[in-house]
């Protein structure tokens, strides 16, 4: 009878969970599909990206092998896992991007060319397919998608000096032809220009590794692209430089100086090919571009519209404008031209975040668009040279936007009545006449609050809780203590933002300071000049530093807090960012009293241990011209 009712037990257990094995199962297979997919397979077909055009003959063979390396693998983990759709057309570059695809599918309805349709309609969908698998690999692993851009871009130097190689070999006194399915020198200068913008920008931003290896990379790229004797890829690395060097940096300012060099020797070494050619009916072509977008100014001759330039003097009649924009401007009008350029802006906007790995994206993205002023007019095609001018730099910045913000702290919108709740039990440490400024709440964590006072502010694309979340986090990869943050906070009723994080141990240096006799200060202060040079030498500007935003923590060692005005570069501070940090510490009579008069000689002796002699005598002399300033 007992084993009769086990086995009837037994049973019904087996029936009652048998639907949930073939669950199970797929859950499981999701998880291996998607770890395999997006740990190994795409990152394989990025690298094929990247290099495909040096090795395989033909621009068919290579986009057959994007369309089986990363398209469809992308498409069936996207299919598998429906978060990874979320998580990408909430990023504001793919949502300007579905935007122009919308607009530019509609203008099919009124383009005259021989193309099919239907083709040109699947393009988008290309595109749409490259921004989800970076971002694919980017939300796995950020460094895995760095490091197969850099793996790239080592096989690339090796491919130039393998075109160098035959190209000397021939000595033929014509202009240099990649490998592979690199037909022409121009769509090599392309590619070759790419890989030595992504070596301009680790030279500049990689703290870590060492500086050496960036050069040796690039100098093979460099010589290639010489070799091709295309001046447009030397006047889009121009632009990089220059827009590294407004980025902050004064190896940014040497760069430009060597390309400087580099474009001078170009000139001195083959100046039949990069002068005899002048400026190539440029001008000429531009303006008869231009007054043919005027017959259809706003909305433009429709998507794959095909036209005909005739030039004066050119003998023979051309079918591009040779510039990506006026290309945009010519089949989308206006209206895709606008939003062309509102897609590029929020790429180069994300990028002013001082994060190295968006630095280096930028500089990406400012080569392209700069090589599309001169060259280029397909501007949304199947995968083939131009996509290293426009979508392989976008979709890289996507990606790493689309990564950072799913690490950060989660945005949460609350109503004006679930804040009030939040607020109950809360002691207010901070007000001012529009209300709490910051508050301990009844769980021990902090709230900041961010008021937004006018309508347009940057605090519409850049809200300052965001920034206090991205700098704590940056400084925390420093290794200089900062708060935890926990969340964020949204009610747009009020225009209100705010961060949720846990504070620091300790008590501030003003409260702590005025409690100890002079000779304890006196340590404690020469501690501080050495944790204010170890700041300056990172590059971390921090504005709103005095003595009430330093802690000193219980195991003897510093942390900032109030960290959303800052920024942070990827080289020590210039002197003029160093003199205005202490202006500002100086506003304050206390702070000003200790740190630039009683204790002046501690705090210089502590700044010297990161920066040396030289920079705290000159800091020395700053807080003394500073002090008689006030006086």
């Amino acid at each position: 009878m007992a084993a009769s009712v086990r086995a009837n037990a037994l049973l019904c257990w087996a029936f009652s969970n048998s639907r949930s094995i073939p669950v199970i199962r797929l859950a499981h297979c999701t998880r291996w599909l998607d770890a395999f997919v997006a740990g190994r397979l795409l990152i394989a077909g990025y690298v094929v990206l990247l290099t495909g055009l040096f090795w395989v003959n033909d621009t068919s063979s290579y986009t057959k092998l994007y369309y089986a390396l990363l398209a469809a693998p992308t498409l069936i983990v996207m299919l598998a896992k429906p978060q990874y759709w979320r998580m990408l057309i909430r990023e504001p570059i793919v949502m300007a991007f579905l935007v122009m695809a919308a607009w530019l599918l509609l203008s099919l309805s009124w383009t005259q060319t021989e193309d099919d349709p239907s083709s040109l309609a699947k393009r988008p969908l290309y595109v749409f397919m490259m921004f989800a698998a970076c971002a694919i690999i980017a939300l796995k692993d950020q460094q895995r998608l760095l490091k197969a851009l850099r793996i790239a871009a080592m096989l690339a130097s090796a491919a130039a000096m393998v075109g160098l190689a035959i190209f000397l070999s021939r000595n033929d006194g014509g202009r240099m032809i990649g490998t592979g399915a690199l037909s022409n020198p121009l769509l090599s200068s392309h590619v070759y220009g790419f890989f030595c913008a992504y070596w301009m920008a680790v030279w500049l931003t990689d703290r870590d590794g060492p500086s050496w290896l960036p050069i040796m990379f690039a100098a093979p790229l460099i010589a290639a692209l010489l070799a091709t004797g295309s001046r447009t890829p030397l006047m889009a690395l121009g632009m990089v430089s220059i827009w590294m060097a407004a980025l902050g940096g004064r190896r940014a300012l040497r760069l430009v100086a060597a390309m400087a060099f580099i474009v001078i020797s170009g000139f001195l070494l083959r100046p039949d090919v990069l002068l005899q050619r002048g400026l190539s009916f440029r001008p000429e072509l531009w303006g008869e571009a231009i007054r043919q977008a005027s017959e259809h100014l706003w909305v433009g001759h429709g998507y794959g519209a095909e036209f005909t330039f005739t030039i004066a003097g050119l003998g023979r009649t051309l079918s591009d404008p040779h510039n990506v924009e006026l290309a945009v401007l010519l089949e989308l009008g206006i209206v895709g031209l606008t939003l062309w350029l509102v897609m590029y802006a929020i790429a180069l906007v994300r990028c002013l975040n001082k994060q190295a790995c968006l630095q280096l994206a930028s500089a990406l993205a400012v080569y392209g668009l700069a090589a599309g002023l001169t060259e280029g007019s397909n501007f949304l095609s199947r995968p083939n040279e131009n996509w290293f001018l426009i979508w392989i730099p976008l979709s890289f910045i996507a990606a790493l936007s689309i990564s950072l913000r799913q690490k950060g702290p989660l945005l949460n919108a609350l109503t004006e009545e679930q804040f009030n709740h939040l607020l109950q039990g809360a002691d207010v440490i901070e007000a001012d006449g529009h209300g709490v400024k910051v508050a301990k709440l009844a769980d021990g964590r902090y709230l900041k609050l961010f008021r937004r006072k006018r309508f347009f502010s940057t605090a519409l694309w850049a809200p300052p809780s965001r920034r206090f979340a991205s700098n704590a986090q940056h400084l925390l990869l420093l290794g200089v203590p900062a708060p935890a943050v926990s969340k964020l906070i949204q009610i747009k009723t009020s225009k209100v933002d705010g961060v949720l994080y846990l504070p620091l141990p300790g008590d501030t240096l003003r409260n702590r300071w005025r409690a100890l006799t002079d000779a304890e200060r006196e340590l404690e202060i020469e501690a501080f000049g050495a944790f204010l040079g170890h700041l300056h030498q990172l590059g971390i500007y921090f504005r709103s530093l005095h003595l009430g935003n330093v802690i000193k923590l219980p195991d003897g060692s510093f942390g900032l807090i109030d960290v959303s005005d800052m920024s942070i570069s990827n080289e020590p501070l210039k002197p003029w960012k160093r003199r205005r940090n202490l202006t500002h510490m100086l506003r304050y009579g206390e702070d000003s009293n200790w740190l630039a008069v009683q204790h002046i000689s501690s705090l210089t002796e502590g700044y010297a241990e990161h920066c040396g002699q030289r920079a705290a005598l000159k800091l020395n002399q700053q807080l003394n011209r500073l002090v008689h300033a006030t006086q």
